[in-house]
């Protein structure tokens, strides 16, 4: 890895949490409807070692109704995005506070390990761990460990695929549904290939090369773990959502994956948000915000439901 890669990396984590209560961290972004209470804190087993995780619980009342129906409450896999560098797991705070809300459900953030202190595949492989830890340890909690879905926006995005993709591989549990938003979804794509009509945008050429500086360094870019868009298996996945914005140069890779997975036979929910760059989840415009988090809870909750009706 080029020393200076991994400096500029290491810069980058340091300034973020300075900078994420100022943009990331705005009360009108925060659209939960319920007390959701303060997240509490596990450390989840890895082949990498301990990974401490966020749980967002919904309510008690709705956990009492839900067991009053013969249920547990489902869970969801949070894959925070971050360019593979940020650790970052309360920048989805918003997001895991609607859902427990709303959806009901247990949300689950790890914050798994980043560049440059990793590199490919460690994050894929932890997040992936803490899935499979999360079904065989069900019995233990008081979630429904065969209903389990996985989302992430941006870098994330790919960790969830990954996660469903590897569950695929191994004949493991599946998750009942996955979710990207502004998610990378091809890292061998050159930057050529990611344009957009805004003069500065998000993501630009600088941050690609960084990423491909220190957690990819020296890895296979085409390989299916790397490119989840290329993966000889996607056919199989379960319902998928996928987010893109306008103006994000990120959109490319996972409006094709979503045209390719329809063509597929998958169950593609695609919407692409006018007027807004990469990270629309997190920052205002709030109805785009708004629309879009509303968006993944509808997904999540039509694929708990019919993981009950197919029971």
């Amino acid at each position: 890895m080029p020393r200076a890669a991994a400096v500029r990396a290491q810069l980058l984590q340091r300034s973020f949490p300075l900078l994420r209560p100022l943009l990331l961290a705005s009360p009108q972004l925060q659209f939960a409807t319920k007390p959701i209470a303060k997240p509490t804190m596990l450390d989840i087993p890895t082949r990498h070692g301990r990974v401490r995780t966020l749980v967002y619980a919904p309510t008690e009342d709705d956990i009492a109704a839900q067991r009053a129906a013969g249920q547990r409450p489902p869970v969801h896999l949070i894959t925070h995005g971050g360019a593979f560098i940020l650790r970052s797991p309360k920048q989805e705070d918003n997001v895991a506070r609607y859902l427990a809300s709303e959806v009901g459900c247990y949300v689950l953030v790890p914050d798994f390990d980043t560049a440059p202190q990793v590199r490919f595949p460690v994050q894929e492989e932890e997040c992936y761990d803490v899935f499979r830890w999360i079904h065989e340890q069900a019995a233990q909690h008081t979630w429904d460990g065969d209903r389990i879905s996985v989302g992430g926006a941006s870098s994330g995005g790919k960790l969830a695929l990954n996660v469903a993709l590897m569950a695929i591989d191994d004949g493991y549990h599946r998750p009942v549904a996955v979710s990207s938003e502004f998610g990378v979804a091809n890292v061998s794509l050159p930057d050529s290939a990611r344009t957009s009509n805004k003069p500065r945008p998000v993501v630009g050429p600088g941050l690609m090369t960084l990423v491909r500086q220190t957690y990819f360094y020296g890895a296979d870019l085409q390989s299916p773990l790397a490119s989840p868009a290329l993966h000889p298996r996607r056919a199989e996945l379960p319902p998928v959502l996928i987010e893109t914005a306008e103006f994000d140069t990120l959109k490319h890779e996972s409006n094709s994956l979503a045209l390719d997975l329809i063509a597929q036979g998958v169950a593609v929910t695609h919407r692409e948000f006018a007027g807004v760059d990469h990270g629309f989840t997190h920052v205002k415009p709030v109805e785009t915000a708004r629309a879009a988090i509303e968006l993944i809870g509808k997904h999540l909750a039509s694929a708990y439901a019919a993981a009950i009706q197919s029971a």
